[in-house]
Order: C-alpha cells, then structure tokens, then sequence
C-alpha cells in the first residue's frame, strides 16, 4: 500500500478550530496517513490582535508551535484538509490568500480536498476547495465537532 500525505491548514483565533485541526490529524494518522499540521499567519493587523489579551497570547503560542503552508507542502500532499473559525459565512482573509496560491498553481485536480470546519464555514471553504480544483470529500454531519473532524482525517 503507498503512503498517503496529509497536510492539515488552519487558522485559529483563540483555539477551538487549533482542536478540531489536531482531531483531524489524529484521524489521519489513525488511518497511517504521513501528516503535516500547518496554521496561516494572521492576516489582521497586529493592534487590532493586540486589543484583545486572549487572541494575542493563543497567537504568540501559535507562532511558536507551528509553521506556515510552504509550497513544498502541496507539492507533497496527496491531501490537503482545512479548517477555519466556525463563525465565518465568508473566506478569511488568512484563507483567501491561501487558496490564490493553490489556484496559481494550477495542479490540484490530483489531489483530494477536505474540510473539518462545521458550521457555515464548511461550504465556504468546499466551494473555495472546488475553485482551486481539488476532489472535494463532504464533511460528516457528526453533532460532535471534534468527533466529526477526527472521522474526516480518518477519511481522507
């Protein structure tokens, strides 16, 4: 059996979607899947972070806890699954950019693309998945989010 790559994008504020990435890479390695967890920069302006003590602490943890996407990362991946805040019903900016690198690209068609997010943020970034070409695999519709991320790792 060959082995599978998994790249795992989020962007976490204050770490509920930080969880729900690490429940997805449990999932993938569960299924022998090599992984890369990767979080995208903050796209929001430093003072703005700043304002607000909880963000800029998760922030600085995360900074130091994990690296950006690099292109070497898709180039590897056979799958790229990602997550967002929930809360969001339009692409972050964090993940705007992300996805306009992945389009230029243009070789995504090969690869599967999964999302972990629940809530409104699933058919944002399935659609944004689409666009950039990417075999789509829908969410599972398990109440329990962190269950649901974890099935979704196992998945891909």
């Amino acid at each position: 059996m060959q082995d599978v790559n998994v790249v795992v994008v989020f962007y976490s504020r204050l770490g509920s979607t930080e969880r729900l990435a690490l429940a997805a890479a449990v999932g993938a390695v569960q299924a022998r899947a090599n992984i890369r967890l990767r979080r995208l920069p903050d796209a929001t302006d430093d003072a703005v972070i700043n304002s607000f003590p909880e963000w800029r602490a998760n922030r600085d943890r995360m900074r130091k806890e994990y690296v950006a996407p690099r292109d070497a990362d898709a180039e590897w991946a056979d799958a790229i699954l990602v997550g967002m805040p929930q809360d969001s019903d339009s692409l972050s900016p964090e993940f705007g950019r992300y996805f306009d690198v992945l389009r230029s690209r243009g070789d995504m068609a090969r690869k599967i693309g999964a999302v972990f997010t629940q809530g409104e943020g699933t058919a944002v970034l399935d659609a944004a998945m689409s666009r950039a070409g990417f075999t789509t695999i829908p969410a599972p519709s398990d109440s329990d989010t962190l269950t649901a991320a974890r099935l979704q790792g196992q998945r891909v």
